[in-house]
């Protein structure tokens, strides 16, 4: 695998396209469009997000590959990731490590116990089973909402992905992005996404498992707070920049890294979790 120019953990997070172009001009990805070429930071980021109308050569493809940037082809803003390429491939090592954690009860036990303690700040009872954690987890987030919503004087009506309100379609945008970089920190470190611990059956379990520990310290109050701010809020570009600049703000990319390790591997936790809003 080549050596990505700046480890995952010090770059600065995602970049989304749409309805444009994407070549080289000069050995330098590019992004065309109706105002010209523009030159793509590739080497600084983690994952660049394709969305609708988007083209890519080949030659692009495989720079963003030696760059190691995480390439995710996505729906509209970003709301649904449909493919991956993975930024130079994974070490089999790593995975065989995270398969036989699965594998073993006991070990993925404790395992997710470990989400849920930097999720609730708080050690989860000892006797409950996986399926007992995840019902936990879901009252929970569902007492987050409603308190969030509270805080933020935001109609709150119930968590819905499929539903248009402002504040259902900001909170779609904003884990989207999570999700991405959060996938981008996976696979740099060799993983598979899909060898969940507490979720399962998905393409992105472990991102799930991992994304869920600080979504409702950084995009879920963002989402909140942006709504609030601008009643009817349509812009959800104002939802990515803000995701954008709330990543390079708290080094989220090296916090992931640390997290992931600590979950997965029961490694220290080597970071802080108190997010600057």
């Amino acid at each position: 695998m080549p050596d990505p120019l700046i480890p995952v953990s010090r770059r600065v997070g995602f970049l989304y396209l749409e309805h444009t172009r994407l070549d080289l001009g000069d050995g330098v990805p590019i992004c065309e469009s109706a105002e010209g070429a523009t030159p793509i930071p590739a080497g600084t980021l983690a994952c660049l997000m394709l969305g609708p109308g988007t083209s890519v050569t080949h030659a692009v493809m495989s720079e963003l590959a030696r760059l190691g940037c995480l390439i995710l082809w996505v729906g509209e803003h970003g709301v649904r990731v449909y493919s991956a390429g993975k930024p130079g491939g994974a070490f089999g090592r790593r995975i065989g490590e995270q398969a036989g954690l699965i594998n073993h009860p006991s070990d993925r036990l404790e395992a997710a116990r470990r989400p849920y303690r930097i999720m609730l700040d708080d050690d989860a009872p000892s006797t409950r089973s996986i399926d007992q954690l995840r019902g936990l987890e879901g009252s929970w987030v569902r007492a987050k909402y409603t308190r969030l919503a509270q805080i933020h004087g935001v109609i709150w009506v119930g968590r819905d992905s499929k539903k248009a309100d402002p504040i259902n379609r900001s909170i779609s945008m904003a884990t989207s992005t999570l999700y991405g970089v959060t996938e981008a920190a996976i696979l740099s470190l060799g993983l598979s996404p899909a060898l969940g611990i507490v979720h399962s059956g998905d393409s992105r379990s472990l991102v799930f498992d991992i994304a869920d520990t600080v979504k409702f310290r950084t995009v879920v109050p963002l989402a909140f707070r942006l709504v609030a701010e601008n009643p009817g809020l349509k812009d959800l570009g104002l939802v990515r920049r803000g995701c954008r600049d709330l990543f390079v703000r708290n080094r989220l990319l090296e916090r992931m890294v640390s997290i992931i390790e600590h979950v997965v591997f029961g490694h220290e936790l080597g970071c802080d979790l108190h997010f600057k809003p």
